[in-house]
């Protein structure tokens, strides 16, 4: 098996990868995987369409930073891909440089935009005279800097996990450098179109939702399928579709299963209003924590409802003639 991650070694993304490998229900056993680092998301997602590799590890959501765009947008233009898994990661961050420096004598800062974003408020503070220069993961921050010249490193520091700082041999200059303490990121594992994983009680369905364009309240209509149903979202994204200006799709988690009565029935609903609903998959919670569902939205309530229909069904006579 090969597995793809957002690379190269000791990302953020490369830190899901293994933990999906540990734990009471281990996706794989690392000694039979192959793990591939890629550049992009994208890239990665091209691999595993091709049967490259078997799986792949994305960023999609962050607990400071919201959803991760370029998997979002991704998720939403495939459609021979499931999510099967989930993973969620502390995320704490080092300043790095190649030698001991003051940080007054930094000219340069490089680190992912979403690492970024998340260490503004103490690079203003303690750098503020340090250009932010965008890398493609916080590791690639550190891997660059730790290969370049002398020369080229020179006033230069990268944000990054202390993991990828020790990995790369940098020092550490500052330690716990994000701004909100105990933030996540939460990553997903994807695998070409295939079985789903089977219902535990504890899990979650993710949707991408295209609405339609010239119906007011259409959004409305289509959150009220889903609170009909008893069905709740954790998480809904906006996304531009791409064709022209004030076109969206929207990419929703819902807590619940496609197995659950509840869930199919809200999906039914959305199909039928929608002129597209991007099934992406249902899978086990990470946090195990397991929906609470009212009785009249149990699938033992639909059930009953479906047998009730037909035998009033079976009552209807044949037309004459």
């Amino acid at each position: 098996m090969r597995y793809g991650f957002l690379g190269p070694e000791t990302t953020f993304t490369h830190q899901a990868l293994l933990q999906a490998f540990e734990g009471p229900a281990p996706v794989a056993d690392p000694a039979e995987v192959t793990m591939v680092p890629f550049s992009s998301v994208a890239t990665a997602t091209t691999d595993l369409l091709a049967g490259d590799i078997d799986a792949l590890m994305a960023p999609i959501e962050n607990s400071v930073e919201g959803g991760v765009s370029g998997t979002l947008d991704v998720l939403a233009a495939t459609d021979s891909i499931t999510i099967v898994a989930e993973q969620v990661v502390i995320i704490s961050f080092v300043l790095a440089a190649r030698e001991p420096i003051a940080l007054e004598e930094l000219t340069t800062i490089s680190s992912h935009p979403h690492a970024q974003a998340q260490v503004q408020g103490w690079l203003r503070t303690h750098v503020p005279g340090a250009r932010v220069a965008t890398s493609s993961s916080t590791a690639a921050a550190a891997r660059d800097l730790a290969e370049a010249t002398p020369e080229q490193a020179r006033g230069r520091a990268a944000v990054c996990s202390r993991l990828a700082a020790e990995h790369f041999g940098l020092e550490i200059l500052a330690d716990g450098i994000e701004d909100t303490a105990g933030a996540q990121t939460r990553f997903v594992l994807v695998t070409r179109e295939g079985r789903i994983p089977a219902r535990t009680g504890a899990d979650k369905t993710t949707i991408v939702v295209q609405l339609p364009h010239n119906r007011s309240g259409a959004l409305l209509e289509a959150l009220e399928m889903l609170s009909a149903n008893g069905v709740n979202m954790s998480r809904i994204e906006s996304r531009p579709i791409g064709d022209f200006l004030g076109r969206y799709s929207f990419s929703i988690d819902l807590e619940g299963h496609l197995e659950d009565r509840r869930v199919a029935a809200a999906l039914r609903s959305l199909h039928r209003m929608c002129p597209v609903v991007h099934y992406l998959g249902s899978y086990p919670r990470v946090d195990g924590e397991r929906t609470e569902v009212r009785e009249d939205f149990a699938d033992e309530t639909y059930d009953e409802a479906h047998d009730w229909l037909a035998r009033l069904s079976g009552m209807i006579e044949a037309p004459r003639g």
